[in-house]
């Protein structure tokens, strides 16, 4: 798609800029759990300032990646669809990013692509990403998208219950975890 080049130039550059994050576990919280416990808040804050912002009337510029911060071509990258109630998600295949020119900067392992697929996640082409449509209803619960992501992050690509993630939002700046985003 068009807005992934767009998309990785401006997460690359968010990195440096990146705070780490720290898990501190909670009983009864599997690790899988504890990782999207550690990361919802601030996914979602970034998603309902999206939206808060608008214009609904289209995707322009309206879309999150969440990338692991150790390393940024493990993401998912999701924009909202007109109207805000859907986004559409891709998740990286490895086709895009520093590689040579025609190979993919890296190999998904069967395992990874399976929990694509438990995801929902389908991949038309293994040139292009893993992609799915997310029904967020209306008004958009946009916290079925950072769950995904999240999800998907920690299924797919390895992320641990301490790791640490870059979040690239161009109009989801300044988003805090319980703050107004209006």
């Amino acid at each position: 798609m068009r807005w992934t080049r767009m998309a990785m130039a401006l997460l690359v550059a968010a990195f440096a800029e990146a705070p780490a994050g720290s898990v501190q576990a909670r009983s009864g919280l599997s690790p899988r759990e504890a990782f999207i416990r550690q990361h919802r808040c601030e996914v979602v804050a970034r998603l309902d300032a999206i939206h808060r912002r608008g214009p609904i009337e289209t995707s322009r510029d309206r879309f999150i990646v969440v990338a692991l911060r150790d390393r940024p071509m493990h993401y998912v990258q999701c924009i909202f669809q007109p109207f805000d109630t859907a986004m559409l998600c891709e998740a990286s295949s490895g086709a895009y990013g520093p590689g040579a020119p025609g190979q993919p900067a890296f190999q998904l392992h069967p395992r990874s692509q399976a929990a694509l697929h438990a995801l929902h996640f389908v991949q038309a082409d293994a040139r292009e990403n893993f992609s799915r449509t997310v029904i967020l209803g209306d008004p958009p619960d946009v916290g079925i998208a950072a769950e995904l992501m999240l999800a998907a992050l920690y299924d797919a690509y390895g992320a641990e219950p301490d790791s640490a993630i870059a979040i690239m939002a161009p109009r989801g700046g300044g988003a805090g975890c319980g703050t107004p985003t209006s």
